[in-house]
């Protein structure tokens, strides 16, 4: 994945694929990493808790529900949802 020049962050949304490789070439052009952690999944009723993998010292980790995050991201950028 090519980062878009001018970029300054990487937000990392998802628990399941991996995307260290991403964090490690973004921490080279020196941009900041944001994750919305939702802290786990629930299946069949059953919470399961789930680690951040790849978080480093100095990430910034958000832990909510991913739809209400996105919502008020998206608002405080003026984005139309």
């Amino acid at each position: 994945m090519p980062f878009p020049a001018g970029a300054k962050s990487v937000l990392v949304i998802g628990l399941h694929a991996d995307h260290r490789n991403v964090q490690a070439r973004a921490r080279e052009l020196g941009l900041k990493i944001f994750y919305l952690d939702t802290e786990g999944v629930t299946e069949n009723g059953v919470h399961q808790a789930y680690p951040i993998e790849g978080a480093r010292e100095g990430d910034v980790v958000v832990r909510t529900e991913a739809i209400p995050a996105l919502r008020r991201l998206a608002q405080l950028l003026n984005v139309n949802t």
